[in-house]
Parts: C-alpha cells; sequence; structure tokens
C-alpha cells in the first residue's frame, strides 16, 4: 500500500504503516501462542516478543497521534511537506526511539527474569510475562503511554474545534474540517482499541478473571482487522485509489473519442503566409 499510493509517502504515512506492519506481526506471533506452547524457552520467547511488539505498537500510535495534533496548527488539509533528507532524519530519531526504547524494556525484563528466579508463567498460555515482570516493564509503561495518547487526543479535539471557529472562510472551514476530523478520529479509535485491550490484559493479570481473558482474547483477535479497516477508512486511500481511476478511464475516454478523423482535421484552417 505505501508503495502503490504515493500519498502515504511523508511522514505521517510512513508511520501509520509502521504502525500497521507492527500489529500484523504481533498478530502473528499471537496465533503461535494459542494454546500454550509446551517449550519453556519457546514460551518465554514468545511472551518477550508480545510485550515487545506491544510496547513498540504503543510508541508508533504515541508519534503518530503527537504529529496529528502538530499538524492542526497548519492551515493546509494535507501534512507539512517536508525535504527528504529532513524526512530521514525525522523518521530515524522517531525509529530510534519507537525501537530502542521497547528493546531496552524486554532485555531489563529478561534480565530480571534470569537473575532472580520468579514463579512459573501462566500454563494455559504464553502470551504474558511473570506478573511481576508484567506489571513493572509492560503494565506500567503501556498505561503510561495510552494514556499520554488520550491525552493528546482530547487536546487535538479542542484545538480542533477552536481553530474551526476561528476561520471564516466556509470552503476552507468544510475542507479542513474534513480532513483534520479523519486524522483525530483515526487516532482516536486506534487509541480507544488498544487502551480497551491492555485494560482486559491487566485485569486478568492482577484478577485472574475469566471475563478479562476472555474480552483479551476478542479484541486481540480483532485488532488488526479493526485497525487495518480504520486505517484504509479513515484515511482515504481508497477513495484516493478511485479518483485516480477515475481520472485515468475519463483521460482514456476522451482520447477515444477525439481519435476520428473529424475531430482532427483543422477548423477553422490555419491562414496562409
Amino acid at each position: 500500500m505505501h508503495c502503490l499510493f504515493s500519498d502515504l509517502r511523508n511522514l505521517m504515512g510512513t508511520t501509520l504503516m509502521t504502525l500497521l506492519a507492527t500489529t500484523f506481526m504481533a498478530q502473528l506471533i499471537y496465533v503461535v501462542g494459542v494454546g500454550g506452547v509446551h517449550d519453556s524457552g519457546m514460551c518465554l520467547a514468545i511472551s518477550h516478543s508480545l510485550q515487545f511488539l506491544h510496547l513498540c505498537l504503543l510508541c508508533w500510535l504515541l508519534v503518530l497521534c503527537k504529529d496529528t495534533l502538530a499538524n492542526l496548527t497548519t492551515d493546509s488539509p494535507v501534512p507539512a511537506t517536508m525535504t527528504r533528507r529532513q524526512m530521514c532524519l525525522k523518521f530515524a530519531l522517531v525509529s530510534l526511539w519507537a525501537w530502542g526504547g521497547p528493546a531496552v524494556q524486554v532485555a531489563l525484563s529478561y534480565y530480571t527474569g534470569t537473575r532472580h528466579p520468579l514463579p512459573s508463567m501462566f500454563k494455559t498460555n504464553c502470551w504474558f510475562i511473570e506478573k511481576k515482570l508484567y506489571l513493572l516493564f509492560y503494565g506500567f509503561p503501556a498505561m503510561v503511554l495510552l494514556c499520554t495518547c488520550a491525552c493528546l487526543m482530547v487536546r487535538a479535539r479542542v484545538r480542533l474545534t477552536y481553530s474551526l471557529s476561528l476561520e471564516t472562510r466556509p470552503k476552507h472551514r468544510a475542507k479542513l474540517s474534513k480532513a483534520k476530523k479523519i486524522q483525530v478520529g483515526l487516532c482516536s479509535k486506534l487509541t480507544f482499541t488498544l487502551l480497551t485491550m491492555d485494560i482486559c490484559g491487566l485485569a486478568f493479570v492482577l484478577t485472574g478473571h475469566n471475563v478479562a481473558w476472555i474480552g483479551y482474547n476478542v479484541i486481540h483477535s480483532v485488532q488488526g482487522l479493526v485497525m487495518a479497516l480504520c486505517a484504509t477508512c479513515h484515511s482515504q486511500v481508497l477513495s484516493v485509489y478511485t479518483r485516480r481511476h477515475r481520472r485515468r478511464r475519463s483521460s482514456t475516454r476522451l482520447l477515444s473519442k477525439t481519435s476520428s478523423l473529424e475531430d482532427l482535421d483543422w477548423s477553422p484552417l490555419p491562414s496562409t503566409v
């Protein structure tokens, strides 16, 4: 999708595609852990991999929410253009934080688990690390990141309402309102989905109730599909493709109509020199 549509080849589009790719990888590892794994080493690898990918997913979501809030300060309905060098430099710095921070968390979690013997992991699955490690190295950082994303979206809603109230041109206000609401709505839906899933997972680790367990399973099973649908619908990727396809078809139809000899004749005739 990133290769097909040039509209996504900016910083926000690249961030969104990275977020969706991370979600896809988390879904694959989640499916591997269904029903549990008999090998303890494999089970530990799955749990730490899910911890790493979920933290990366939340970090990329925070970057997307921050860029969405910053984009609301501009009067253009599209993200501000950057040079290729500026975009590569900023994306490299963001990637260092979004991939490096979770890697440090997972390394500390693994080091703590090997230095201090802890109780055995859950027998029914390999999706969670040990309770103390989960709360310290995933539960607390995840709630901080998600609450930050939620606060950014609340600020984005308030800033969007205020900026639209100051706009005096009706057509420009309608255009800005449609584009900005799509961006804010997308980030809000992604934040709500991940926040609900992590709350259910945290409730299961703390209490062990089956309701929280079922809620976590259901949301994690459909989160990839829900996030992909939100991204494709609210980013209007399909409508962009439809407009280009219609423009291409209309240009082809115009050329086919002008291929007759009558339309190619000079009318009126050019003046002789």
